[in-house]
This record gives structure tokens, C-alpha cells and sequence, in this order.
């Protein structure tokens, strides 16, 4: 989600950019989670074609929807958890 995530925030980022964004993830993990989500038709890889290559990852619209969908559980179970505090 940390991936679905940052690219919601900036769409078009590299290989880079996210292991900055996230921190705290092996490279290992990052390229396995980056594969797991393209082929799950969440997100794409954009390559240029340059010599050096130049790739970007990208929302596609059914990884944008899917993160409008845990906002929403967030939202509710945030609600959730202050309700019950409360009484």
C-alpha cells in the first residue's frame, strides 16, 4: 500500500524516488511489490527507451480507484474507533 500510496501523491515517479518516499524497504522487496502490482493491473511501467534507461511507475485507474476504497475503510474505521472511545 506504502507504493499505491506515494504514487497517488506523485504520479510518474522512478525507481528512486519511491525507495526514498518509503524508507524503510529493501530493494529486494521494493522491485518484488513494483512486479506484484503490475501484474495485478494496479500499476504500469514506463519505460522510455533511453540509454540510460528512464522508467516511471503509474497509477493505472482500477490502483486509483482501489486507493479511493482504503481511504474510505480508513475514514470508516477511524470513525469507528473514536465512536467506541467515546462511549
Amino acid at each position: 500500500m506504502p507504493i499505491m500510496w506515494y504514487l497517488m501523491l506523485n504520479d510518474g515517479q522512478h525507481y528512486n524516488e519511491l525507495k526514498r518516499s518509503i524508507g524503510s524497504i529493501t530493494n529486494t522487496m521494493l522491485t518484488k511489490s513494483l512486479r506484484e502490482l503490475e501484474e495485478d493491473g494496479l500499476l504500469k511501467r514506463i519505460s522510455k527507451g533511453t540509454v540510460p534507461p528512464s522508467v516511471t511507475y503509474h497509477l493505472t485507474d482500477t490502483g486509483k480507484d482501489l486507493i479511493y476504497t482504503m481511504g474510505d475503510l480508513f475514514e470508516w474505521g477511524k470513525n469507528l474507533m473514536e465512536e467506541t472511545q467515546r462511549n
